[in-house]
């Protein structure tokens, strides 16, 4: 006799929420780096008072890498764990395990450069859909 499967039992499918947790980790992901290059490179600039950009810009890496912490811990909590993440000038590809189930994301570097952008903005309290005008 043939034993049924009972699909009470089985690992729910990955789903948008899963990528969404996966796209939010990548990007906040890239975001610490933009920040901590340009924190780098505001240190050894020779602005006037390059601290007050650094401090301002400390307090967003510190707020980035909360929502980042928060976002890694809610994909533990729902069986998602990114295994290999590869960068290039293409994009970005992660290879995750979502409840058992092998997974691909990839953003193209274009998009990934625009949403990092938005992210910042959003971060630093600048509409970045505003074109900038000089005055």
């Amino acid at each position: 006799m043939k034993k049924i499967l009972d699909n009470k039992n089985k690992a729910p499918l990955p789903s948008e929420e899963d990528a969404g947790l996966i796209k939010t980790c990548v990007l906040l992901t890239l975001v610490l780096d933009v920040l901590e290059r340009d924190i780098r490179i505001l240190n050894a600039s020779a602005l006037k008072m390059p601290d007050l950009y650094v401090r301002s810009l400390t307090g967003v890496q510190q707020r980035v890498a909360v929502q980042l912490a928060e976002t890694k811990a809610r994909m533990k909590r729902q069986g998602v764990k990114i295994y290999k993440e590869t960068r290039n000038h293409e994009g970005v590809e992660v290879l995750y395990v979502c409840r058992g189930y092998q997974k691909r994301f990839f953003m193209l570097s274009s998009f990934a450069r625009s949403e990092v952008r938005r992210e910042l903005g959003h971060y630093l309290g600048i509409d970045v859909t505003q074109s900038h005008s000089t005055v």
